[in-house]
């Protein structure tokens, strides 16, 4: 398990909503990071009528305070993560595992980004019709691919060797996300062992419930 903040004396602020939503994993990378974090919420009327209030105009924002001071900000979520997995060593130790892993990580989000948020159809509607695209095609696509690559893995949980990384991450958000909408995985699916291997880890401090993607978040 590489995870860890030991030697990194940077405060951050997380600069969202009060809900998970895209700020999500990166809330959980620095949690078992044991990063020093905060959050800052801002809504999204606050954001419509100020967009100078984030580099792009919308949310995530990640706001890095170093030791002298200076202070380094970073919009978009994907950014972001990459930006923190890299930081906590949740890409390998090459470039080409962290391009690989970022490969991984990328495909979960953006096979299940449109159907999820972006299709006119609602994605519980989608899951309800079981003749659905999403039913017979895209998910069918998506969980035999992601098990493929967790196979070739040995099926012991992880993407990558024995350690946690990014696209572990990415598929728990993901696969509990889908879990909250409906979507019942096979008991024997790597997908689920996955799960289940990351959930265990002492890293949450009990936390794992706190960090479910439809968790809300108390001021």
């Amino acid at each position: 398990m590489t995870l860890s903040s030991v030697g990194d004396t940077s405060t951050y602020i997380v600069k969202y909503m009060p809900l998970m939503g895209r700020a999500g994993l990166t809330r959980v990378i620095l949690h078992l990071a044991g990063a020093n974090y905060k959050n800052e919420f801002i809504s999204m009327e606050q954001i419509a009528a100020d967009k100078s209030m984030a580099p792009f105009g919308h949310l995530p924002v990640l706001v890095e305070t170093r030791p002298d001071g200076t202070a380094f900000e970073l919009a978009e979520a994907i950014a972001i993560e990459h930006y923190l997995a890299e930081k906590f060593g949740l890409l390998g130790s090459t470039p080409q595992d962290a391009a690989l892993y970022k490969s991984v990580a990328l495909n979960i989000y953006f096979e299940l980004y449109l159907p999820c948020f972006a299709s006119p159809i609602p994605i519980q509607d989608q899951i309800a019709d079981k003749a659905s695209d999403f039913n017979t095609k895209m998910l069918p696509h998506f969980i035999k691919t992601h098990e493929g690559w967790l196979n070739k893995n040995g099926n012991n949980g992880h993407y990558f060797g024995n350690e946690l990384s990014y696209p572990d991450l990415a598929m728990l958000n993901w696969a509990r996300l889908l879990e909250g909408l409906g979507v019942t995985l096979d008991e024997s699916s790597p997908i689920r062992k996955l799960v289940a291997t990351v959930a265990a880890m002492d890293e949450w401090k009990g936390e794992y419930d706190n960090f479910h993607p439809f968790k809300s978040i108390e001021a």
